[in-house]
């Protein structure tokens, strides 16, 4: 049915093409590869109309080798009965897309096999063959390994782009007791309504031995085009701990503390420092 597709998508003004993967209990996916004949669909679609959109129905992250010939990616996960309508509300404007990735998108199944001990090795044992994962990665696990071993991913943790636009300004870090208020002001800069997912990320200080940051708060904001609204984000101690593994126990670092800000893990906009 590809000639077909390709077919309708030259006769039209825009080409939608929904793929899925295929994922259940008991077994690790082999690859992050869409399966099945997918991806030479989306390929072959897009090479007959540059204005091709894809949505992704899957339930993690997928590779994406036809991104650079596409217009643009939706990620819908895995939707309820409402999905249809759902899409075709941000398809058509309706809506402004809003959300931001829970997880990193590997660029690559070997990425994705440094970063974690995946899927596994089949060892045989008293029950027979069995797999088994090693669970290796220690406080490195998703974004965390990417940063602290400064790789690239496809898209980054907290990823998610929009029909407007977000401006971060004027942040400031107050002590109040034992906590820590960081707040920050989000404009809508666009000519959209629409909701931005504000985040805010802690470094800690080196001898903690903690990745380049970990993700401290965040907080959803609905703007209307050229209005701004103040953010606030609290920092508890514990949000300021890491955990001293010898002594089975929450510790506090003495130092300096990075305090960032931004739209994603890897789009920093505001950055300030906080000692403790």
């Amino acid at each position: 049915m590809i000639s077909q597709a390709v077919q309708a998508a030259k006769n039209s003004d825009v080409a939608v093409v929904l793929v899925n993967d295929v994922t259940g209990e008991g077994s690790d996916r082999g690859s992050l590869a869409i399966p099945g004949d997918q991806d030479q669909l989306i390929s072959a679609v897009a090479a007959a109309n540059p204005r091709t959109v894809v949505v992704l129905d899957t339930g993690g992250a997928v590779l994406m080798p036809w991104l650079g010939k596409v217009a643009a990616v939706i990620e819908s996960w895995y939707p309820g009965q409402e999905f249809g309508t759902a899409i075709a509300a941000l398809l058509w404007g309706d809506v402004s897309p809003s959300g931001h990735l829970p997880m990193t998108f590997p660029a690559s199944d070997a990425q994705a096999r440094s970063s974690i001990s995946w899927p596994g090795t089949i060892v045989s044992g008293p029950a027979g063959a069995q797999p088994t994962v090693t669970y290796s990665e220690g406080i490195g696990v998703g974004y965390r390994w990417y940063d602290t071993e400064k790789v690239a991913p496809l898209f980054p943790f907290g990823y998610g782009l929009s029909y407007t636009r977000f401006a971060y300004s004027h942040l400031r870090i107050a002590r109040m007791r034992s906590n820590v208020s960081v707040s920050f002001t989000v404009a809508n800069s666009g000519a959209r309504p629409g909701s931005e997912i504000a985040q805010l990320y802690v470094d800690d200080p080196r001898v903690a031995g903690e990745p380049p940051k970990q993700l401290a708060g965040y907080d959803r904001v609905f703007l209307r085009p050229h209005r701004s609204t103040r953010v606030t984000i609290t920092l508890t101690p514990r949000s300021l701990s890491y955990w001293d593994s010898p002594k089975a126990r929450w510790r506090v670092a003495h130092g300096l503390y990075r305090i960032l800000v931004g739209s994603s893990s890897r789009d920093i906009r505001l950055r300030g420092f906080l000692r403790r």
